[in-house]
């Protein structure tokens, strides 16, 4: 305990020293100010003056310290674009990975006689980026259901950050050895951008540019970096340049082509292990009630259709609803806890009757 306890201590020292510092240069003037005016001739106004100035300025300086703690000891704010300096402390208080680098308990090869094994695939969504406990996943959620229902069953969450078609690819094959009876496919909208070459990025990259005071300031505080983005338009655009950029990539038809070829490709993969697929669609969360992407909703059902899955759409569930009831927070447009378990339950309907027959 002793050991830990100094541990947290020399972290903070170093830490937070540049703010300890000031803080103990401003109360050093403080004081030596105060002796001099009041041992100086000048006039009781006058002193009384200086003096409120110097309180003035000292207590904005501890205030301006103690938010500057606040904001990187106890409060923590999941990002989507990765922007605040506050996502990173979200995720080191929030996201822990097992052993096969998934935000999930350990996963075990050896599946005992009788379990029916889940993989849940899928990107930032599935993983639960923003839900500070996975027990409020949708995978999470829809293990909790089936076994209440009597089902012994096993669901893995294999979700990760950032995933689209052609990574998942990828990701199955490195997890096919665990032996899933069912995969669950948790298809987002954005999915069609291609590996390695996401004109998402140069968007990121693009709007994260901040003037040279403003990055100096970022960086040394967690209190101005939150303030500026919270009261930057910037923000906000970013996001509606991602939807723009990621809905261009569905209507370029040489990108749609090798997109449709990484689904089939994935489709492939599935039925050659003789694993049974169903596919969940989840929508732009950010851009409701006016959703911009009913096509693609349309265009990515026929294609899963065609080639025998069955599919969940998440739009026929949110349509009309707000997007400020619908994600994390004005900082992360994920799928909050309410979605979560809406997701589960129409999950849960379809895999019950899957599961009896």
């Amino acid at each position: 305990m002793l050991i830990d306890a100094w541990g947290h201590l020399s972290y903070f020292l170093k830490d937070f020293s540049l703010y300890l510092v000031l803080l103990l240069a401003s109360f050093t003037l403080f004081t030596w100010f105060s002796i001099r005016v009041f041992r100086s001739d000048a006039s009781e106004t006058k002193k009384r003056t200086l003096m409120v100035i110097f309180f003035t300025m000292f207590s904005i300086i501890v205030l301006y310290s103690g938010f500057e703690a606040y904001f990187r000891y106890s409060f923590d704010q999941s990002d989507s674009l990765g922007f605040l300096q506050v996502n990173g402390r979200w995720q080191q208080r929030h996201v822990v990975f097992n052993n096969y680098y998934s935000r999930d308990r350990n996963f075990d090869v050896n599946k005992k006689a009788g379990v029916i094994r889940i993989g849940v695939l899928g990107d930032s969504v599935t993983m639960g980026y923003g839900i500070k406990d996975v027990d409020n996943r949708f995978s999470n959620i829809l293990e909790k259901k089936l076994r209440s229902e009597g089902v012994n069953v096993e669901v893995y969450n294999l979700g990760q950050s950032g995933y689209d078609t052609c990574a998942e690819i990828g990701l199955y094959k490195q997890v096919r050895n665990l032996k899933f009876d069912w995969i669950i496919w948790s298809y987002y909208v954005n999915d069609a951008q291609p590996c390695g070459k996401s004109t998402g990025t140069q968007v990121l990259i693009e709007n994260n540019i901040q003037g040279k005071i403003a990055r100096f300031l970022s960086h040394y505080s967690f209190f101005f970096d939150y303030a500026y983005w919270k009261l930057s338009t910037r923000y906000d655009r970013t996001f509606v340049d991602l939807k723009t950029a990621d809905i261009a990539a569905y209507h370029n038809k040489t990108n749609f082509q090798n997109h449709k070829k990484d689904v089939e490709s994935l489709i492939g993969e599935l039925k050659k292990d003789n694993v049974k697929t169903l596919v969940i669609i989840f929508p732009f969360m950010r851009f409701f009630p006016n959703y911009p992407a009913e096509d693609i909703h349309r265009t990515m059902n026929n294609i899963f259709h065609e080639n025998g899955l069955q599919t969940i759409d998440m739009l026929d569930s949110l349509r009309g609803k707000h997007s400020e009831d619908l994600v994390v927070s004005e900082f992360d447009y994920h799928p909050n806890k309410y979605v979560n378990r809406l997701a589960a339950d129409r999950l849960n309907e379809v895999l019950k009757k899957q599961l009896s027959k």
